[in-house]
């Protein structure tokens, strides 16, 4: 105990004087009425705006339960009431409404501003900041986040997952070295060696650093076998391969595959049979497959379907753009793949030579019946990009 402190009168006025004390940037209840805090209080948000109507909270609270309810219109039109009001209290209410009316509308530029807006009414909670930060990454704003997570690295560099997220933002941002001190410094912090480790794989990896990603992959595997069910091994074999060394890229494969039959992986067949297909070998595939125990027979006739042409990857280039756009930046290397492709078809080339700067990610998500295309698919394209035959 290092102070102490009381006050005394009515609930609302002595609590907005208790919040001051304990933080003095805090910002008083949105509403003075004892009657419209009664009413929130029992639940009643409709009535408790009835008594007071610049309640800023009773409004929020009302709009959420009717999104909750799944009535999305009247939440909508609820909080258009609430934001007509001029007077309406407390600015950070206001920004809480301004972000569920933009969420319910799917308008994540407006939801990303009134984040923005909320964060700095309320700069000592860095949780919000968090939230924005991760909400440029995923419109695709990298030097914006990277400043938010630097911002977010000052105030507290202990934090795992700010400075894990700032290194992928650098590399998403073009800015490998960067990228690398911080998860660099992320590596250093209390259990978070291995996860370092596959990271600077993957930056490394998307960036065309094959054999830097490949040294990094197998490192994370030595620290921790069991670390993404040993995973890191086939993305070391990617990098292997992907960096001109088929040859050298099968060993490392093996053993990855090696790994997954002790841990009686009921898709390893098809993983098999993936990894012949995506490396040039579609007869040993298909064949492959055709031999697969029965209990694998669904996935395998689907897989051989799309191999056989029966089923075509996605190519239409408006579901494409939406897609990609819905689709978080570290794991849209197959759906920026396909829509680079409708691109390139479409004649626009400027647009899709800036999605085949970095390299797709091995298992970034995606549909796995066209995993084995991706990255022949996006050879492929760099070259047509480029202008070569």
């Amino acid at each position: 105990m290092t102070a102490t402190a009381a006050a005394d009168g009515e609930l609302l006025a002595a609590m907005n004087r208790v919040a001051k004390i304990l933080e003095p940037t805090a910002h008083p209840f949105s509403t003075s009425n004892a009657e419209a805090l009664a009413a929130w209080g029992r639940g009643e948000d409709e009535r408790a705006v009835s008594i007071d109507p610049d309640f800023g909270a009773a409004w929020l609270g009302w709009m959420q339960k009717l999104a909750a309810d799944g009535n999305a219109s009247r939440a909508t039109e609820v909080a258009a009431e609430a934001l007509g009001r001029t007077e309406l209290r407390s600015p950070v209410d206001r920004a809480q409404i301004e972000i569920a009316a933009a969420a319910l509308r799917h308008d994540t530029d407006a939801q990303l501003k009134g984040l923005l807006d909320l964060s700095r009414l309320e700069p000592a909670d860095t949780t919000l900041l968090e939230g924005v930060a991760a909400g440029e990454v995923a419109a695709r704003r990298f030097p914006d986040a990277v400043a938010h997570y630097r911002t977010l690295e000052r105030l507290d560099p202990t934090n795992a997952g700010v400075m894990n997220s700032l290194g992928y933002a650098e590399a998403l941002a073009g800015n490998l070295d960067a990228a690398r001190r911080a998860l660099e410094a992320y590596g250093k912090l209390p259990d978070q060696k291995t996860n370092s480790l596959d990271s600077l794989g993957e930056v490394s990896f998307m960036h065309g650093r094959f054999a830097e990603a490949e040294k990094y992959f197998l490192q994370a595997h030595q620290a921790d076998p069991k670390f993404l069910g040993g995973g890191d091994l086939m993305k070391a074999a990617h990098a292997r391969w992907l960096s001109g060394d088929l040859q050298g890229a099968q060993p490392i494969m093996q053993r990855y595959f090696e790994f997954r039959s002790n841990q009686h992986d009921p898709f390893l067949e098809w993983r098999e049979a993936v990894w012949q297909y995506e490396t040039g070998h579609a007869d040993a595939a298909i064949e492959k497959l055709q031999n697969v125990p029965q209990n694998e027979a669904g996935l395998s006739e689907k897989q051989l379907a799309v191999w056989r042409g029966a089923v075509a990857p996605p190519s239409d280039l408006q579901a494409l753009k939406q897609a990609f756009d819905r689709t978080a930046p570290h794991a849209d290397g197959e759906v920026r793949t396909f829509y680079a492709a409708a691109l390139l078809a479409a004649g626009q080339k400027d647009e899709a030579r800036k999605l085949l700067t970095l390299w797709p990610l091995p298992g970034s998500g995606g549909d796995s019946l066209f995993q084995a295309m991706v990255y022949p698919k996006f050879i492929e394209l760099r070259r047509a990009a480029e202008g070569h035959q």
